[in-house]
């Protein structure tokens, strides 16, 4: 079923570009979100529980969202954006048909991408944003970059441009569906996805408010790399906060946080940007350590446990994040199973040290200095 929202301004030609022949006021109200090589291909409502996982996608890992029976009713579209002759951009759009938070939430890819991140649109849904999801232009492993050989525009997509017709089109339904912008937009992912965020920060500042940049490959880009020029967004109010496990050779964010300290004075850096090191912690959550702090997105998240909630808490409130506390749970990736043991990560260079009394398995025995 379409929304009928959506169906007025589809049937009208007017969601994401105006035909000569379109004069309607909506088409007038769109007009700064024209996005003319796009074409939807399905927008309907997808009823509560009603989702389905398409076939040969990835795997879930444990701290996935995987609740998709019980995810509440949404607006899904599904587009194609064709930015060059030689692009093929998927994108899906998830829109909450009731209970919206009023905030946006992009979600990035791990690897050379090829797939949407649906494990991510469903947990953004669940927690009350809109999200959205590209596969950065072709379909495949994460693993296959074969793709790209001979296609330059194509590795221009996934360095940096699939990201941004995600924005714009996931901007442009919002406007859409609820008749207003968000509130407030961010970015969230690991790895290639923390890459995808800074690239962001850099070459489109106005895209989001706030970047949670996972354990960024700051060199895994084709011909565009990640440079550090982050003045713009820093001067427009965004906010950046990258975190790396410290059994994930963290030394690439240590020295890209102290260029940036060095490049715009400390002060300046300190103002719009974090760094946290999470001991023991692997690849983007791995380790038989508190590696849970806030990078999957759950309902009632609190600033105190969700580094997510801070860097909102932050954009929204001004208010910088601090300590924040990682939690280990018996199950590995449940947040519904007992608590294991609790430590607080703290802002670079500050180290959380044991207080020499209580429980070493509690993060209120701890302090950061």
């Amino acid at each position: 079923m379409l929304h009928p929202r959506l169906a007025i301004l589809l049937s009208a030609g007017v969601l994401f570009g105006c035909s000569p022949a379109a004069k309607a006021a909506p088409c007038d109200n769109l007009a700064g979100l024209a996005h003319p090589n796009t074409t939807i291909t399905s927008a309907q409502v997808v009823a509560t529980g009603t989702f389905r996982l398409p076939a040969g996608g990835p795997r879930a890992s444990a701290e996935f969202f995987t609740a998709f029976g019980k995810l509440a009713s949404f607006c899904r579209v599904q587009a194609t954006i064709t930015p060059s002759s030689d692009s093929r951009l998927k994108v899906e759009v998830w829109l909450p048909m009731s209970g919206w938070n009023g905030r946006y939430l992009g979600v990035g890819n791990g690897g050379f991408a090829g797939s949407l991140s649906y494990f991510r649109l469903g947990e953004a849904i669940n927690s009350g944003y809109v999200g959205a999801s590209t596969d950065t232009g072709h379909e495949g492993s994460s693993r296959d970059s074969r793709w790209s050989v001979g296609h330059p525009e194509k590795q221009t997509d996934f360095d940096y441009r699939a990201v941004h017709e995600m924005t714009m089109l996931a901007k442009g339904a919002i406007n859409a569906f609820y008749g207003k912008p968000p509130t407030r937009s961010y970015f969230s992912s690991c790895s290639n996805g923390g890459r995808q965020g800074l690239m962001e920060a850099e070459r489109y500042p106005t895209d989001y408010d706030g970047i949670m940049a996972g354990a960024p490959a700051y060199h895994f880009g084709f011909r565009t790399f990640v440079s550090g020029r982050l003045e713009a967004f820093r001067d427009r109010g965004g906010k950046v906060v990258i975190y790396h496990g410290g059994a994930d050779n963290p030394d690439g964010s240590v020295a890209y946080f102290r260029d940036t300290q060095s490049r715009m004075g400390r002060d300046r850096a300190d103002g719009f940007m974090r760094l946290y090191l999470v001991p023991g912690m692997g690849h983007c959550g791995s380790g038989l350590v508190p590696n849970d702090f806030g990078q999957w997105v759950r309902p009632g998240a609190d600033a105190q446990h969700s580094m997510l909630a801070a860097l909102e808490q932050w954009v929204e409130k001004g208010v910088a994040p601090q300590s924040i506390i990682a939690t280990q749970f018996t199950k590995e990736g449940d947040a519904t199973s007992a608590v294991l043991r609790t430590r607080p990560l703290c802002p670079y260079p500050q180290e959380a040290r044991w207080t020499g009394k209580g429980n070493r398995d509690d993060a209120a025995n701890y302090s950061c200095r």
